[in-house]
């Protein structure tokens, strides 16, 4: 389980450093920066933003008893205000299947991130 879990973590952090590659050059003025901690299945994608303290967009990997679900959202830290925009998620799939859909859930992450660059979540704080 082990193994499949460092392979799924491995591949995931290889296409988010190839994502975030292209993200910089297409959006040359956001400073994009990827962190990655494999052992909690986290990764956060940050950029500069004028706005906010802090925004990034997070994916997350956690265990439902045999089975796993993704987590992926827009994370907004202000001074007194910490906002989630959840945009999309997979429920109860094996690793196995997370590895066979790992090029769906980057493309889905892509489109996420460019749709949040612009999104004004201020009226929502």
């Amino acid at each position: 389980m082990n193994d499949k879990k460092n392979i799924l973590a491995s591949n995931l952090s290889t296409e988010f450093k190839k994502l975030v590659l292209q993200l910089n050059k297409s959006n040359t003025n956001k400073d994009f920066q990827l962190k990655i901690h494999e052992p909690k299945l986290f990764w956060s994608i940050n950029w500069k933003t004028d706005r906010y303290l802090e925004e990034c967009f997070c994916v997350r990997l956690f265990a439902d008893n045999t089975k796993h679900s993704l987590i992926a959202e827009h994370q907004v830290k202000d001074v007194f205000d910490h906002i989630n925009d959840p945009y999309f998620n997979f429920k109860e799939k094996t690793l196995e299947e997370f590895t066979l859909i790992i090029k769906e859930i980057i493309q889905k992450t892509e489109q996420a991130i460019v749709e949040s660059l612009d999104k004004n979540l201020d009226k929502e704080m």
